[in-house]
Protein backbone atom coordinates (compact mmCIF):
# COMPACT_ATOMS: atom_id res chain seq x y z
CA UNK A 1 0.00 0.00 0.00
CA UNK A 2 1.40 3.37 -1.04
CA UNK A 3 1.88 5.82 1.67
CA UNK A 4 1.11 9.40 0.63
CA UNK A 5 3.52 12.00 1.98
CA UNK A 6 2.11 15.39 2.80
CA UNK A 7 4.10 18.53 1.72
CA UNK A 8 4.45 21.23 4.40
CA UNK A 9 5.34 24.87 3.51
CA UNK A 10 8.14 26.46 5.50
CA UNK A 11 7.04 29.74 6.97
CA UNK A 12 9.37 32.84 6.82
CA UNK A 13 10.28 34.13 10.22
CA UNK A 14 9.51 37.79 11.07
CA UNK A 15 13.16 38.49 11.90
CA UNK A 16 14.23 37.56 8.40
CA UNK A 17 11.69 39.94 6.93
CA UNK A 18 13.09 42.85 8.92
CA UNK A 19 16.69 42.05 7.87
CA UNK A 20 15.74 41.89 4.21
CA UNK A 21 13.86 45.16 4.45
CA UNK A 22 16.85 46.88 6.12
CA UNK A 23 19.30 45.70 3.49
CA UNK A 24 17.00 46.87 0.73
CA UNK A 25 16.69 50.31 2.38
CA UNK A 26 20.47 50.67 2.72
CA UNK A 27 20.92 49.72 -0.92
CA UNK A 28 18.28 52.21 -2.08
CA UNK A 29 19.74 55.07 0.04
CA UNK A 30 23.26 54.34 -1.19
CA UNK A 31 22.15 54.34 -4.80
CA UNK A 32 20.30 57.62 -4.25
CA UNK A 33 23.32 59.21 -2.52
CA UNK A 34 25.70 58.26 -5.32
CA UNK A 35 23.21 59.48 -7.88
CA UNK A 36 23.40 63.04 -6.42
CA UNK A 37 25.91 65.37 -8.19
CA UNK A 38 27.81 66.35 -5.07
CA UNK A 39 26.98 63.62 -2.72
CA UNK A 40 30.51 62.20 -2.54
CA UNK A 41 32.22 65.59 -1.71
CA UNK A 42 31.22 67.36 1.45
CA UNK A 43 32.87 70.30 3.21
CA UNK A 44 31.99 71.65 6.64
CA UNK A 45 31.08 75.34 6.61
CA UNK A 46 33.45 76.08 9.50
CA UNK A 47 36.39 74.82 7.42
CA UNK A 48 36.05 77.38 4.65
CA UNK A 49 35.89 81.15 4.40
CA UNK A 50 34.02 83.11 1.80
CA UNK A 51 33.46 86.62 0.50
CA UNK A 52 30.91 88.37 -1.67
CA UNK A 53 31.74 90.21 -4.89
CA UNK A 54 31.38 93.98 -4.57
CA UNK A 55 30.98 96.65 -7.22
CA UNK A 56 32.53 100.08 -6.81
CA UNK A 57 35.80 101.94 -6.66
CA UNK A 58 38.91 99.94 -5.78
CA UNK A 59 41.82 101.93 -4.37
CA UNK A 60 45.00 100.39 -5.74
CA UNK A 61 47.60 99.89 -3.03
CA UNK A 62 50.98 98.21 -2.84
CA UNK A 63 51.88 96.67 0.48
CA UNK A 64 55.37 96.38 1.89
CA UNK A 65 57.22 95.69 5.08
CA UNK A 66 60.58 96.59 6.54
CA UNK A 67 62.32 98.41 9.37
CA UNK A 68 62.94 101.91 10.62
CA UNK A 69 66.59 102.92 10.30
CA UNK A 70 68.69 105.67 11.84
CA UNK A 71 69.46 108.45 9.41
CA UNK A 72 72.66 109.17 11.32
CA UNK A 73 74.81 106.25 12.44
CA UNK A 74 78.26 106.03 14.01
CA UNK A 75 80.40 102.92 13.74
CA UNK A 76 82.76 102.58 16.69
CA UNK A 77 85.91 100.56 16.04
CA UNK A 78 88.97 99.54 18.01
CA UNK A 79 91.79 102.15 17.69
CA UNK A 80 94.41 99.42 18.13
CA UNK A 81 94.85 95.83 19.15
CA UNK A 82 93.30 95.73 22.60
CA UNK A 83 91.34 93.76 25.18
CA UNK A 84 87.78 94.54 26.27
CA UNK A 85 88.25 95.54 29.89
CA UNK A 86 84.75 96.79 30.76
CA UNK A 87 81.29 96.99 29.15
CA UNK A 88 79.04 99.70 30.55
CA UNK A 89 76.14 99.90 28.05
CA UNK A 90 74.36 97.28 25.97
CA UNK A 91 72.13 97.36 22.86
CA UNK A 92 68.96 99.40 23.38
CA UNK A 93 70.56 101.82 25.83
CA UNK A 94 69.92 105.49 25.16
CA UNK A 95 73.15 107.48 24.98
CA UNK A 96 74.53 110.99 24.60
CA UNK A 97 77.64 111.72 22.58
CA UNK A 98 79.83 111.48 25.72
CA UNK A 99 78.30 108.25 27.06
CA UNK A 100 80.92 105.53 27.65
CA UNK A 101 79.90 102.22 26.08
CA UNK A 102 83.04 100.16 26.79
CA UNK A 103 86.65 100.45 27.89
CA UNK A 104 89.54 98.76 26.11
CA UNK A 105 93.09 98.32 27.39
CA UNK A 106 96.49 98.21 25.68
CA UNK A 107 99.62 98.61 27.88
CA UNK A 108 101.79 99.44 24.84
CA UNK A 109 99.70 102.50 24.02
CA UNK A 110 99.93 103.72 27.61
CA UNK A 111 103.72 103.41 27.39
CA UNK A 112 103.74 105.22 24.04
CA UNK A 113 101.80 108.10 25.57
CA UNK A 114 104.41 108.50 28.30
CA UNK A 115 107.29 108.33 25.82
CA UNK A 116 105.64 110.84 23.49
CA UNK A 117 105.15 113.29 26.35
CA UNK A 118 108.81 112.87 27.41
CA UNK A 119 109.99 113.50 23.85
CA UNK A 120 107.79 116.59 23.67
CA UNK A 121 109.20 117.95 26.93
CA UNK A 122 112.72 117.14 25.75
CA UNK A 123 112.15 119.07 22.51
CA UNK A 124 110.96 122.08 24.50
CA UNK A 125 114.03 121.88 26.74
CA UNK A 126 116.34 121.78 23.71
CA UNK A 127 114.55 124.82 22.33
CA UNK A 128 115.22 126.73 25.55
CA UNK A 129 118.89 125.69 25.51
CA UNK A 130 119.33 126.88 21.95
CA UNK A 131 117.54 130.11 22.74
CA UNK A 132 119.86 130.78 25.74
CA UNK A 133 122.94 129.97 23.68
CA UNK A 134 121.82 132.38 20.99
CA UNK A 135 121.26 135.12 23.52
CA UNK A 136 124.82 134.66 24.82
CA UNK A 137 126.22 134.80 21.30
CA UNK A 138 124.17 137.86 20.51
CA UNK A 139 125.33 139.65 23.66
CA UNK A 140 128.97 138.81 22.85
CA UNK A 141 128.70 140.25 19.35
CA UNK A 142 126.86 143.31 20.62
CA UNK A 143 129.63 143.87 23.18
CA UNK A 144 132.27 143.56 20.46
CA UNK A 145 130.40 146.02 18.30
CA UNK A 146 130.18 148.49 21.18
CA UNK A 147 133.92 148.12 21.79
CA UNK A 148 134.67 148.77 18.12
CA UNK A 149 132.42 151.81 18.18
CA UNK A 150 134.35 153.13 21.16
CA UNK A 151 137.68 152.50 19.46
CA UNK A 152 136.39 154.21 16.33
CA UNK A 153 135.44 157.30 18.33
CA UNK A 154 138.90 157.41 19.92
CA UNK A 155 140.56 156.95 16.53
CA UNK A 156 138.48 159.75 15.12
CA UNK A 157 139.44 162.11 17.97
CA UNK A 158 143.08 161.20 17.58
CA UNK A 159 142.94 161.77 13.83
CA UNK A 160 141.33 165.19 14.27
CA UNK A 161 143.91 166.19 16.87
CA UNK A 162 146.88 165.04 14.81
CA UNK A 163 145.52 166.83 11.75
CA UNK A 164 146.07 170.21 13.50
CA UNK A 165 149.44 169.18 14.89
CA UNK A 166 150.69 168.03 11.47
CA UNK A 167 150.19 171.55 10.14
CA UNK A 168 152.29 172.93 12.99
CA UNK A 169 154.97 170.26 12.48
CA UNK A 170 154.50 168.75 15.92
CA UNK A 171 153.28 165.34 14.57
CA UNK A 172 154.88 163.68 11.61
CA UNK A 173 152.96 163.07 8.43
CA UNK A 174 153.51 159.31 8.80
CA UNK A 175 151.94 159.19 12.23
CA UNK A 176 148.94 161.09 10.97
CA UNK A 177 148.46 158.77 8.02
CA UNK A 178 148.71 155.78 10.34
CA UNK A 179 145.95 157.26 12.48
CA UNK A 180 143.79 157.72 9.37
CA UNK A 181 144.40 154.09 8.42
CA UNK A 182 143.38 152.93 11.88
CA UNK A 183 140.17 154.94 11.58
CA UNK A 184 139.30 153.44 8.22
CA UNK A 185 140.00 149.92 9.43
CA UNK A 186 137.79 150.38 12.46
CA UNK A 187 135.01 151.77 10.28
CA UNK A 188 135.20 148.73 8.00
CA UNK A 189 135.29 146.34 10.99
CA UNK A 190 132.17 147.97 12.39
CA UNK A 191 130.39 147.56 9.04
CA UNK A 192 131.49 143.93 8.89
CA UNK A 193 130.40 143.35 12.48
CA UNK A 194 126.96 144.83 11.79
CA UNK A 195 126.60 142.50 8.82
CA UNK A 196 127.68 139.52 10.94
CA UNK A 197 125.19 140.52 13.62
CA UNK A 198 122.36 140.68 11.08
CA UNK A 199 123.35 137.31 9.63
CA UNK A 200 123.64 135.87 13.13
CA UNK A 201 120.09 136.97 13.89
CA UNK A 202 118.85 135.23 10.75
CA UNK A 203 120.75 132.04 11.65
CA UNK A 204 119.33 132.17 15.15
CA UNK A 205 115.79 132.51 13.77
CA UNK A 206 116.30 129.51 11.50
CA UNK A 207 117.70 127.43 14.36
CA UNK A 208 114.75 128.36 16.55
CA UNK A 209 112.34 127.56 13.72
CA UNK A 210 113.92 124.10 13.36
CA UNK A 211 113.63 123.47 17.07
CA UNK A 212 110.07 124.81 17.06
CA UNK A 213 109.20 122.38 14.25
CA UNK A 214 110.61 119.57 16.35
CA UNK A 215 108.43 120.71 19.26
CA UNK A 216 105.34 120.81 17.01
CA UNK A 217 106.13 117.37 15.63
CA UNK A 218 106.45 115.92 19.11
CA UNK A 219 103.28 117.75 20.11
CA UNK A 220 101.44 116.17 17.19
CA UNK A 221 102.82 112.76 18.16
CA UNK A 222 101.49 113.31 21.68
CA UNK A 223 98.10 114.33 20.29
CA UNK A 224 97.90 111.30 17.98
CA UNK A 225 98.89 108.74 20.56
CA UNK A 226 96.77 110.45 23.24
CA UNK A 227 93.77 110.37 20.90
CA UNK A 228 94.42 106.68 20.32
CA UNK A 229 94.64 106.15 24.07
CA UNK A 230 91.45 108.15 24.69
CA UNK A 231 89.64 106.09 22.05
CA UNK A 232 90.29 103.01 24.17
CA UNK A 233 87.44 104.52 26.18
CA UNK A 234 84.70 103.91 23.61
CA UNK A 235 82.20 106.78 23.64
CA UNK A 236 78.94 107.00 21.68
CA UNK A 237 79.94 110.12 19.74
CA UNK A 238 76.32 111.07 18.95
CA UNK A 239 73.02 111.24 20.82
CA UNK A 240 70.95 108.14 20.11
CA UNK A 241 70.74 104.48 21.01
CA UNK A 242 73.20 101.60 21.05
CA UNK A 243 72.04 99.45 18.12
CA UNK A 244 74.69 96.76 18.24
CA UNK A 245 77.50 95.64 20.53
CA UNK A 246 79.95 93.38 18.71
CA UNK A 247 82.28 92.49 21.60
CA UNK A 248 82.22 90.61 24.88
CA UNK A 249 84.05 91.17 28.15
CA UNK A 250 87.64 89.91 27.95
CA UNK A 251 87.58 89.60 24.16
CA UNK A 252 90.67 90.55 22.16
CA UNK A 253 89.94 92.93 19.29
CA UNK A 254 92.13 93.91 16.35
CA UNK A 255 92.78 97.38 14.98
CA UNK A 256 89.68 98.58 13.10
CA UNK A 257 87.43 95.78 14.39
CA UNK A 258 83.85 96.82 15.14
CA UNK A 259 83.05 97.44 18.78
CA UNK A 260 79.57 99.00 18.63
CA UNK A 261 77.07 100.76 16.39
CA UNK A 262 75.15 103.83 17.57
CA UNK A 263 72.21 105.34 15.68
CA UNK A 264 70.05 108.40 16.08
CA UNK A 265 66.53 108.01 17.50
CA UNK A 266 64.98 111.32 16.47
CA UNK A 267 66.14 111.25 12.85
CA UNK A 268 64.82 108.07 11.18
CA UNK A 269 63.93 106.74 7.75
CA UNK A 270 62.20 103.54 6.61
CA UNK A 271 63.74 100.79 4.52
CA UNK A 272 60.90 98.77 2.96
CA UNK A 273 60.72 95.58 0.90
CA UNK A 274 58.34 95.56 -2.06
CA UNK A 275 57.48 92.59 -4.26
CA UNK A 276 59.23 92.68 -7.63
CA UNK A 277 55.86 92.23 -9.33
CA UNK A 278 54.63 95.53 -7.82
CA UNK A 279 57.71 97.65 -8.43
CA UNK A 280 56.47 98.95 -11.80
CA UNK A 281 53.80 100.89 -9.90
CA UNK A 282 56.35 102.53 -7.55
CA UNK A 283 57.91 105.93 -8.28
CA UNK A 284 60.08 108.51 -6.53
CA UNK A 285 58.17 111.05 -4.37
CA UNK A 286 55.11 108.77 -3.94
CA UNK A 287 53.45 109.07 -0.53
CA UNK A 288 53.67 106.13 1.86
CA UNK A 289 51.64 105.33 4.96
CA UNK A 290 53.80 103.47 7.48
CA UNK A 291 52.26 101.57 10.39
CA UNK A 292 54.45 101.13 13.49
CA UNK A 293 51.67 99.34 15.39
CA UNK A 294 51.80 102.29 17.74
CA UNK A 295 50.77 104.89 15.20
CA UNK A 296 51.10 105.86 11.55
CA UNK A 297 53.75 107.97 9.84
CA UNK A 298 53.50 109.66 6.47
CA UNK A 299 56.59 109.25 4.30
CA UNK A 300 57.86 109.89 0.79
CA UNK A 301 59.84 107.54 -1.45
CA UNK A 302 63.39 108.85 -1.90
CA UNK A 303 65.27 105.95 -3.48
CA UNK A 304 64.54 102.65 -5.23
CA UNK A 305 67.24 100.00 -5.07
CA UNK A 306 67.69 98.40 -8.51
CA UNK A 307 68.90 95.07 -7.04
CA UNK A 308 66.45 92.19 -6.59
CA UNK A 309 66.88 89.86 -3.62
CA UNK A 310 64.62 86.83 -3.25
CA UNK A 311 61.95 88.45 -5.40
CA UNK A 312 61.92 91.65 -3.34
CA UNK A 313 63.18 95.18 -4.05
CA UNK A 314 64.05 97.62 -1.26
CA UNK A 315 62.99 101.26 -1.25
CA UNK A 316 64.07 104.09 1.03
CA UNK A 317 61.36 106.32 2.50
CA UNK A 318 61.96 109.63 4.24
CA UNK A 319 59.57 110.30 7.13
CA UNK A 320 57.77 113.62 6.88
CA UNK A 321 55.18 113.16 9.63
CA UNK A 322 55.49 113.20 13.39
CA UNK A 323 57.06 110.05 14.81
CA UNK A 324 54.85 107.86 17.05
CA UNK A 325 56.03 107.28 20.60
CA UNK A 326 57.16 103.71 19.81
CA UNK A 327 59.29 104.70 16.80
CA UNK A 328 62.87 103.51 17.19
CA UNK A 329 65.65 102.09 15.02
CA UNK A 330 65.16 98.50 13.75
CA UNK A 331 61.43 98.58 14.56
CA UNK A 332 59.45 96.31 12.22
CA UNK A 333 56.84 98.26 10.25
CA UNK A 334 54.22 97.68 7.57
CA UNK A 335 53.57 100.11 4.74
CA UNK A 336 50.88 100.90 2.19
CA UNK A 337 51.54 102.88 -0.99
CA UNK A 338 48.50 104.28 -2.87
CA UNK A 339 49.10 104.07 -6.63
CA UNK A 340 45.64 104.95 -8.05
CA UNK A 341 41.93 104.06 -8.16
CA UNK A 342 39.87 101.73 -10.36
CA UNK A 343 36.33 103.09 -10.72
CA UNK A 344 33.21 100.94 -11.18
CA UNK A 345 34.84 97.50 -11.02
CA UNK A 346 34.02 94.11 -9.52
CA UNK A 347 36.34 93.06 -6.71
CA UNK A 348 36.60 90.55 -3.89
CA UNK A 349 38.90 89.71 -1.05
CA UNK A 350 41.97 87.95 -2.38
CA UNK A 351 41.55 84.14 -2.49
CA UNK A 352 44.40 81.87 -1.50
CA UNK A 353 47.25 81.96 -4.08
CA UNK A 354 45.45 84.58 -6.20
CA UNK A 355 47.69 86.94 -8.21
CA UNK A 356 46.99 89.83 -10.56
CA UNK A 357 46.13 88.81 -14.14
CA UNK A 358 45.63 85.17 -13.18
CA UNK A 359 43.03 82.82 -14.77
CA UNK A 360 41.69 80.19 -12.42
CA UNK A 361 38.55 78.51 -11.07
CA UNK A 362 36.67 79.22 -7.84
CA UNK A 363 33.79 77.48 -6.13
CA UNK A 364 30.72 79.72 -6.32
CA UNK A 365 28.10 79.30 -3.60
CA UNK A 366 24.45 78.74 -4.55
CA UNK A 367 21.79 81.00 -3.09
CA UNK A 368 20.89 78.48 -0.39
CA UNK A 369 24.58 78.32 0.64
CA UNK A 370 24.38 74.50 0.64
CA UNK A 371 25.98 73.77 -2.73
CA UNK A 372 28.98 75.21 -4.59
CA UNK A 373 30.15 74.68 -8.15
CA UNK A 374 33.28 75.69 -10.04
CA UNK A 375 33.32 78.86 -12.11
CA UNK A 376 36.08 80.17 -14.38
CA UNK A 377 37.51 83.47 -13.07
CA UNK A 378 39.76 86.08 -14.67
CA UNK A 379 41.57 88.39 -12.22
CA UNK A 380 42.59 91.96 -12.94
CA UNK A 381 44.74 94.13 -10.69
CA UNK A 382 45.43 93.31 -7.04
CA UNK A 383 45.37 95.83 -4.23
CA UNK A 384 46.22 94.90 -0.67
CA UNK A 385 43.68 92.31 0.50
CA UNK A 386 41.44 92.80 -2.57
CA UNK A 387 41.68 91.73 -6.21
CA UNK A 388 39.70 92.82 -9.26
CA UNK A 389 37.44 90.33 -11.09
CA UNK A 390 37.37 90.87 -14.84
CA UNK A 391 35.27 87.88 -15.75
CA UNK A 392 33.28 85.16 -13.99
CA UNK A 393 31.80 87.03 -11.06
CA UNK A 394 28.91 89.45 -10.59
CA UNK A 395 27.95 91.70 -7.74
CA UNK A 396 26.75 89.78 -4.66
CA UNK A 397 28.11 86.45 -5.93
CA UNK A 398 29.68 84.50 -3.06
CA UNK A 399 32.88 82.52 -3.62
CA UNK A 400 34.94 80.21 -1.46
CA UNK A 401 38.34 81.83 -0.89
CA UNK A 402 39.98 78.97 1.02
CA UNK A 403 42.56 76.61 -0.42
CA UNK A 404 40.41 74.09 -2.34
CA UNK A 405 43.22 72.25 -4.10
CA UNK A 406 41.93 68.95 -2.63
CA UNK A 407 38.92 69.29 -4.89
CA UNK A 408 40.73 70.11 -8.15
CA UNK A 409 38.99 67.19 -9.87
CA UNK A 410 35.57 68.04 -8.45
CA UNK A 411 33.07 70.46 -9.96
CA UNK A 412 30.43 70.41 -7.21
CA UNK A 413 30.61 70.17 -3.44
CA UNK A 414 28.06 70.14 -0.64
CA UNK A 415 28.42 72.49 2.30
CA UNK A 416 27.46 70.88 5.60
CA UNK A 417 26.80 72.58 8.92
Amino acid sequence: MDIKKSTEKKSIKPQQKWIATGLLSVFVLSMWSFSQPSGAERVASNQIWTDTVKHGDLILEVEGYGKLKSKHQRLLTAPANATVEEILLKPGSLVTKNSIIARLSNPDISQQVREAKRNHNSAKAIFLQVELKQKRELLAHQALQEQLMSELELAELKMLAEEKLVKKGIVSELTFKRSQLDHRQLSRRIIIEKTRLEQLSEVHQQELAIEQDSIEQQKENVAVITEQFNRLTVRAGIDGVVQNLAVELGQSVALGEQVALVGSVDSLFAMLNISQSDIDHIAINQMVNIDTRGGNIIGEIQRINPLVKQGMISIEVSLTGKLPSNARPDLNVDAVISIGTLTGVMYIKKPVNATAGMKTQLFKMDQDQEQAHKVAINYGQASGEFIQILKGGLENDTFILSDMSRWDNTTNITITQ
